[in-house]
């Protein structure tokens, strides 16, 4: 029996003695059992301070492993926004503000004694308005200083007749109809002329704003009796029905 017991206690103070040899690094050790805690030899605990400085060590070689792009990265917002993105057709906006100003727009107008009313006439320069010449346009007359409705003006002009009653607008995709009135229909020796010169109105003004701001336009002159013919409008047209628009808009019209 007290053979076992001495061999316990060597095998324990083996123990203790390997594990403060095992933990032992430049001269300190850095364990906590009580062999090392109770030696007064060169295995003393760590004090606060060289403690303090290893951990001070660790934390800088982590950071020095760290790549801080990725805290960039783990740090932004990732929810998901839904944005509607859906085209919306043309509409007249009441309280549209006209970005480009008047004073470069009135050169670009001739003015004159209407023959629709009004006092003054505001048509553009490059616009030839003879029936005879074929085009689609806008113009406005004003009155006391003040825009008449916008009119809307399509001369047709060719040897076959299309006898056109109605109007389909293809305005960068967005359909819109158009039934004219006052429809002028002549003969020219072989040739027949066929055109219109309407006031606008609250139930057209979204055709009006859709001609003044979009990018592609074609319009099929829908034929009452026979074959419809479709007018595919020019870079050149569509720049002098948003000019025509937007200096009407800046004297005030209103639809």
């Amino acid at each position: 029996m007290k053979k076992i017991i001495y061999l316990l206690t060597f095998t324990l103070a083996f123990v203790n003695f390997s594990c403060a040899s095992l933990f032992s690094a430049n001269g300190t050790c850095n364990c906590t059992c009580d062999a090392c805690v109770n030696c007064t030899g060169k295995h003393t605990p760590l004090s606060a301070e060289e403690k303090a400085r290893q951990d001070s060590i660790k934390a800088a070689k982590i950071r020095a492993y760290h790549d801080p792009g990725l805290d960039s990265l783990l740090n932004m917002d990732y929810t998901i926004i839904h944005y509607d993105v859906t085209p919306q057709p043309y509409k007249w906006e009441p309280d549209e503000v006209i970005a480009t100003p008047q004073e470069a727009l009135m050169p670009l107008f001739r003015t004159g004694t209407p023959t629709t009313g009004g006092d003054t006439e505001y048509i553009l320069k490059e616009i030839n308005n003879s029936y005879k010449n074929n085009d689609i346009y806008f113009y406005f007359n004003t009155k006391d200083g003040v825009p008449e409705p916008i009119r809307f003006v399509v001369h047709f002009y060719a040897d076959d007749p299309v006898n056109f009653n109605k109007l389909k607008f293809n305005l960068d995709g967005f359909k819109y109809e158009y039934v004219p009135t006052n429809l002028k229909r002549t003969n020219d020796g072989k040739f027949y002329s066929e055109s219109f010169d309407n006031a606008m109105d609250e139930l057209s003004r979204d055709i009006v704003a859709g001609l003044a701001h979009c990018d592609n336009a074609d319009v099929l002159l829908v034929s009452e009796k026979g074959v419809s013919h479709r007018l595919y409008l020019t870079d050149k047209q569509l720049k002098h029905f948003k000019e025509t628009y937007e200096l009407y808009r800046k004297l005030g019209g209103k639809l």
